[in-house]
C-alpha cells in the first residue's frame, strides 16, 4: 500500500512538472502554425516552401534561424548528403526578410533570417523556398519520400501543422510519424488523393517533429540514388593497398636514391690527376678527377705547417665548417704571434668560475681579413682589454663576420670553389622547400584520395635532402692537396717521431708556435707530452699567456683545454643584448527521414 502511495506521488509530480514546463514554453515564444508544402520533381529533387507563423512574445529579437540537416551518417564508410539551394526568403510586412546561409556543426545549414540591427517582437510570419536534392529512396517495388517536414530541435512549440506533398504520379501509400525524437506515434492525420498527399498535426511539444512517408510507383522519377561522401578517416587516407603501398615503396626507393646520387655526384672531392704527389701539390690549373669512394693515400709527415697555413684555415679546411673551435685556435695563434695576451684569472670562492682578459698588444704586422676582423671584433668598444665572459653578450654578430670572412679566405686560397656555408645553406633551403612540398602533397591527397601515402615518400626526401646538406660542399684539387699535406703535418704534432725531434732542438719556440695547430687537431695533451717526456726544459710563455702557476708541460695543456673549451662554448652561445531504409512497414519512426532539424529566434 504504502509503495502504491509513493507510485501515485512520484506520477503526480511528474505530471506537474511537464504541464509546468508547457505552459512556461507557451508564455514564451511559440509557432502559432508551420505549413510545408513539399513538390517532388521528375529529376528526384524537392522544391521545398515552408511558412512558419513565428511569435516571439514580448522579448526583442532579430529574427528566426532555420537549421536544416543536410549530412546524416549512412555506413561504416560513407555520409548521406542532401544538398541544399535556397531559392528565396520573404516575410509578412514590417518583418526583416534579408537572410544568410552558413554552415553549422552536426553537418547542417543554417538559415538566418532577420536584421542584426532591428530587433521585433510579437508575431511574425516567414516564407523559405529552398531545393534538396538526393532525398529519394529507391526500393524493388516502389520509391519512396522519408522526410522529416517538422524537425526536432525546435525549441518553440509548434500548433497547427499542414504538410502537403506534389508528386508527379498517383501516391499509393502514406504514412505520418509525429512526437519526440524515434516516436512511432502516428499523426492526426495522413490521407492522400491522387498525386497529393496531406498530413496535419493540432500540436507539437518541445522538441517534437512530424515525419511523412509518401510511395510512388518505380520509373515516374529519375532513379532515386543516395549521394554518398566519403567520411573521412586516416585509415581511408592512407589506405594500404598492393598497389600504394608498392608505388610509394618504389617511390621512396626512387627519391631515396636520387638524393643519394646528387650527395654522390656534387659532394665528392676532386683531386688532381697523376700520383700521389701531383694530387698533393696540385695548383687546381691541370686535369682533375673525383676522389674515388673510400680512397686513402699515405702522406709524409711535414714537419711545418703546409705553405704557412694557419690553424683557423686548417679547422676550415679539415671539416669544411668555421667553426668556434677554429676561431678559438686562431685566438691563441694570434696571442702566440703577438697581437694580444691572455692572462688567466683565478675563480673566486667555491662557486666562482675561471674566466680570462684579453688585452690587445700595439703590433703592424699585416694579418689576413678573417684575422683582423677578429682581433677587431674581440675589442670593439672595450678600448684595448676584454674579459672573456664579456663576449658572451656582444660577440654574436661578430662571430657571423669572422666565419664568413674565413670561408672568402678559403676560396681565396681555392680550396672550395664556393663557400662550403653557402652550399650547405643552398642545399638545406632545397631540402626545406621539399619538405614543404610533400607535406602539402600528402595532405591533399590524404584529404581528398586514398593515396595519401604517395606523398609520404616526397616528405622523407625532403628530410634525407636536409640531412645530407651537410655533405654537399666538396673540395678542389688543390683544395684536397692541400688537404693531404695537412694530414702529414697532422702526424707530426700527434705523434712526433725520432725524425721530428731535432725540430724540438732547432726551434726554442716551438712548443708555442705549434700549440694553435694542436688545439685544432685536438691533440693538445698530446703535443705536451710530446715534449714533457724528451725532457724539454720549460718553455716561456709569458709573452702570451700569464698564469701565477709555474709552467709545466701538462698541466698546461690541460689549462689550454680548459681556455679553449671555455672560449669556444663563448663564442658559440653568444648572443644580442614567434540512412536509406524505408518508413513502411514498422520500421517508421518520427526523425526517421531526411531534413528535418529546427531553429529558433536570434
Amino acid at each position: 500500500m504504502l509503495r502504491r502511495c509513493f507510485g501515485l506521488l512520484a506520477l503526480s509530480a511528474v505530471l506537474l512538472l511537464a504541464g509546468a514546463g508547457s505552459a512556461g514554453a507557451q508564455d514564451g515564444e511559440q509557432i502559432k502554425a508551420y505549413a510545408v508544402d513539399i513538390a517532388v520533381q521528375r529529376d528526384g529533387s524537392l522544391l521545398i516552401t515552408e511558412v512558419i507563423d513565428y511569435d516571439f512574445g514580448a522579448i526583442s529579437h532579430h529574427g528566426i534561424d532555420r537549421d536544416i540537416p543536410v549530412r546524416f551518417h549512412y555506413d561504416g564508410r560513407y555520409d548521406r548528403v542532401y544538398p541544399l539551394h535556397v531559392v528565396g526568403v520573404s516575410a509578412s510586412p514590417g518583418t526583416p526578410a534579408q537572410y544568410k546561409t552558413l554552415s553549422v556543426a552536426g553537418g547542417q545549414t543554417r538559415i538566418r533570417i532577420g536584421d542584426p540591427n532591428q530587433t521585433i517582437t510579437g508575431e511574425h510570419t516567414y516564407t523559405i523556398n529552398y531545393v534538396v536534392r538526393g532525398a529519394l529512396n529507391g526500393f524493388a517495388d516502389h520509391d519512396e519520400l522519408y522526410w522529416n517536414a517538422i524537425g526536432h530541435a525546435w525549441a518553440a512549440p509548434i500548433d497547427n501543422v499542414d504538410v502537403r506533398v506534389h508528386t508527379p504520379a498517383t501516391i499509393t501509400k502514406v504514412a505520418c510519424f509525429s512526437g519526440p525524437q524515434y516516436s512511432s506515434l502516428g499523426c492526426d492525420a495522413a490521407t492522400s488523393n491522387g498525386t497529393e498527399a496531406s498530413f496535419h498535426q493540432s500540436h507539437l511539444d518541445s522538441y517534437s517533429g512530424a515525419t511523412v512517408v509518401v510511395a510512388i510507383p518505380r520509373g515516374v522519377v529519375t532513379a532515386p540514388k543516395p549521394i554518398l561522401e566519403e567520411r573521412w578517416s586516416l585509415a581511408r587516407a592512407f589506405e594500404r593497398t598492393p598497389s600504394t603501398v608498392g608505388l610509394s615503396a618504389g617511390l621512396l626507393a626512387a627519391i631515396l636514391g636520387f638524393v643519394g646520387w646528387m650527395g654522390w655526384r656534387t659532394g665528392r672531392d676532386r683531386q688532381a690527376v697523376g700520383g700521389a704527389v701531383d694530387a698533393a701539390f696540385a695548383k687546381g690549373d691541370g686535369p682533375e678527377e673525383t676522389v674515388p669512394l673510400l680512397h686513402h693515400v699515405e702522406t709524409p709527415v711535414e714537419f711545418e705547417p703546409p705553405d704557412g697555413i694557419r690553424p683557423g684555415e686548417i679547422g676550415t679546411l679539415i671539416d669544411e665548417v668555421a667553426n668556434p673551435l677554429d676561431v678559438t685556435a686562431t685566438i691563441v695563434d694570434l696571442a702566440v704571434r703577438g697581437y694580444l695576451k691572455i692572462e688567466e684569472i683565478e675563480k673566486q670562492g667555491w662557486f666562482g668560475k675561471a674566466d680570462w682578459q684579453l688585452t690587445r698588444l700595439e703590433k703592424n704586422d699585416p694579418l689576413k681579413d678573417y684575422e683582423r676582423t677578429l682581433l677587431d671584433g674581440l675589442f670593439a668598444g672595450s678600448g684595448n682589454q676584454v674579459k672573456l665572459s664579456e663576449l658572451r653578450q656582444h660577440f654574436a654578430a661578430r662571430l657571423a663576420s669572422v666565419q664568413a670572412a674565413l670561408y672568402r679566405d678559403t676560396i681565396s686560397q681555392g680550396w672550395f670553389s664556393r663557400s662550403p656555408s653557402t652550399t650547405r645553406t643552398m642545399w638545406h633551403a632545397i631540402g626545406v622547400g621539399v619538405v614543404v612540398l610533400g607535406g602539402a602533397l600528402t595532405f591533399v591527397l590524404a584529404r581528398w584520395t586514398h593515396l595519401g601515402l604517395l606523398g609520404l615518400p616526397v616528405l622523407v626526401g625532403g628530410f634525407a635532402l636536409t640531412l645530407a646538406a651537410h655533405r654537399m660542399p666538396h673540395r678542389t684539387a688543390k683544395g684536397t692537396g692541400m688537404l693531404r699535406r695537412v694530414e702529414g703535418f697532422k702526424h707530426f704534432i700527434e705523434s712526433p717521431t725520432e725524425t721530428g725531434h731535432a725540430q724540438f732542438d732547432e726551434r726554442t719556440n716551438l712548443f708555442s708556435e705549434y700549440l694553435p695547430y694542436a688545439i685544432v687537431f685536438g691533440c693538445t695533451e698530446k703535443w705536451a707530452q710530446a715534449f714533457a717526456s724528451l725532457g724539454q726544459q720549460a718553455t716561456d710563455t709569458t709573452g702570451w699567456y700569464v698564469s701565477n702557476h709555474p709552467f709545466e708541460y701538462m698541466a698546461f695543456s690541460h689549462t689550454m683545454d680548459g681556455f679553449t673549451t671555455t672560449t669556444a662554448g663563448t663564442v658559440a652561445a653568444a648572443t644580442p643584448s614567434s540512412s536509406g531504409s524505408s518508413g513502411f512497414g514498422g520500421g517508421g519512426f518520427s526523425g526517421g527521414g531526411g531534413g528535418g532539424g529546427g531553429g529558433g529566434s536570434w
